[in-house]
């Protein structure tokens, strides 16, 4: 029995809208069976009620709850991102503390610089992306592993068969398709993708993703900016493309850049053009590593000759190697050594919030979603009321559901067909 109680994720990610390595990492863990919490304060993007969820047996969002009441019995494992919350994390009371390094405190990440210290020497382990940050760190914490990043190959691999549906932006752009996915910022060549599209006027270039600290984007005919996509449309949209590109321009902050989109692209089996990132070169017999413009472009038309299935299968199997899972297991590994090496064993059952969920249904695939206070629904024999699930309308009478897909009972509501749902409560007469 694994000695981890459960692993918490403070509020800092809205777990919906950028899915990176903390959402992703954070769903593995639960996946290898480990309790994970993800304290979910959402953003204006956000669609989710107040209340827990339950994603899968292993996993709740706290989406604008506080988890205290459900750790007074429990020190969890607290794995962390965001160096500023070096101080507050200790309000968890947790039994491990695991600060993960995702970039370097310079550049656009400038302002995590006076906690960065303190949050390295403070953990009790740190989790490095990239060589730069392991290096840093491991000056100030003996205790610093290098874990890259990695892809959801299973979602992703699922575009190499082109068999998805093809989204209506895609449909009728002239091939071959260049394509990114990825924040627009800062960091990103604007200059270099220009003139990429100046040069191969004639090929569709399609960037994915929402813009961030940047108001003005190059415009040219074949340059398509589509904005930001939900993680579970990228497939769609990865599928058509031919070449993975990654214009990052080279600054102190992104040479520390493990890219996620690097081992996405991959996962899909196309060739990936990128600019001189350290951590993309030793891969540089699969991915076409470009040290200026000049062989950024040239890599390009490389790139679309490298059309053998031998190297598309060596490209999904390098990112099937690196993928979350894998990524999770290690990281697990490391805090159950740690955990053993403070004498922490798991000697007390799970806190009381699964022990909850759990006992909703003893049918396969039943939740029951716990909601704050000021979002309960107090459920009796005398309150009519009308919600949805999915496409489904029921009504409720008393402790009868006129819908198989959900229950009620006094003060509690169960889902059976599916864990997140929307509702409203409308009254409505009894029938006669």
């Amino acid at each position: 029995m694994s000695n981890i109680s459960c692993i918490l994720y403070p509020p800092t990610l809205d777990f919906d809208y950028l899915v990176q390595r903390p959402q992703q990492i954070m769903k593995s863990f639960s996946q290898l069976g480990t309790t994970s919490y993800y304290i979910n304060w959402p953003g204006p993007n956000m669609r989710r009620n107040k209340g827990i969820e339950q994603i899968n047996p292993n996993f709740f969002l706290f989406n604008n709850v506080d988890p205290d009441p459900y750790l007074k019995e429990v020190n969890p494992v607290v794995y962390y991102t965001s160096a500023v919350h070096s101080d507050m994390i200790n309000n968890y009371q947790p039994a491990l503390v695991v600060f993960d390094s995702v970039d370097e405190p310079s550049g656009e990440f400038e302002g995590w610089k006076p906690y960065y210290e303190h949050a390295v020497k403070t953990a009790d382990v740190v989790l490095a992306t990239s060589q730069k940050l392991f290096n840093m760190a491991k000056a100030l914490n003996a205790n610093t592993y290098l874990i890259p990043n990695g892809c959801d190959y299973d979602y992703f691999s699922q575009a190499s068969t082109r068999t998805l549906p093809v989204p209506q932006e895609m449909q009728n752009l002239p091939r071959p398709i260049i394509g990114y996915i990825g924040v627009l910022a800062t960091w990103c060549d604007f200059v270099l993708i220009d003139q990429m599209a100046r040069n191969f006027p004639h090929y569709s270039f399609v960037m994915i993703g929402p813009k961030y600290n940047i108001s003005d984007l190059p415009q040219q005919p074949n340059l398509h900016w589509l904005g930001f996509k939900p993680y579970t449309e990228l497939a769609y949209y990865t599928q058509m493309f031919d070449v993975g590109i990654i214009p990052f321009k080279l600054t102190s902050m992104v040479e520390a850049v493990n890219p996620i989109k690097m081992w996405e692209y991959m996962a899909v089996g196309m060739p990936v053009v990128t600019t001189a990132l350290p951590e993309a070169k030793q891969y540089e017999g699969l991915i076409y590593y470009s040290n200026n413009y000049n062989e950024f472009f040239s890599n390009i038309t490389r790139a679309l000759a490298d059309t053998s299935p031998e190297r598309r299968e060596q490209r999904m199997e390098l990112a099937k190697r690196n993928s979350w899972r894998e990524r999770a297991q290690q990281i697990i590994n490391i805090i159950e050594n740690h955990l053993a090496a403070k004498g922490i064993d798991r000697s007390r059952p799970m806190p009381e919030l699964k022990a909850t969920l759990g006992k909703a249904s003893n049918r396969v695939g039943s939740y029951r979603i716990d909601l704050a206070p000021s979002r309960q629904l107090t459920i009796s024999r005398g309150t009519s009321y009308k919600f949805r699930v999915g496409k489904t309308t029921a009504i409720i009478f008393g402790r009868k559901a006129g819908n198989k897909n959900a229950t009620a009972s006094r003060g509690t509501m169960i889902i059976n067909s599916r864990v997140a749902f929307r509702y409203t409560t409308v009254r409505v007469r009894r029938s006669a």
